[in-house]
């Protein structure tokens, strides 16, 4: 799998960056873990859980959802 740009608009800003899929066998074809950069920087380790996206690293909770729901939807 190839790494997933990033253009989100996230209250009020234009954030710009690379997901990197980290469970590149997943069988469904939708990956469920992605290391994120943000602006050139590494913000952690997204993972999509039972209960929902959660980050390795403290990210405001409202980034998380919306990276999550971003990259879910680069692949539908």
């Amino acid at each position: 799998m190839e790494n997933v740009p990033i253009h989100l608009n996230y209250k009020g800003r234009k954030l710009t960056g690379v997901a990197d899929p980290i469970d590149r066998n997943n069988r469904q074809g939708v990956p469920t873990s992605y290391i994120v950069y943000i602006q050139g920087k590494f913000i952690g380790t997204l993972h999509c859980e039972k209960q929902g996206w959660v980050m390795d690293r403290p990210t405001e909770a409202d980034l998380v959802q919306s990276l999550g729901e971003y990259l879910h939807a680069w692949y539908e």
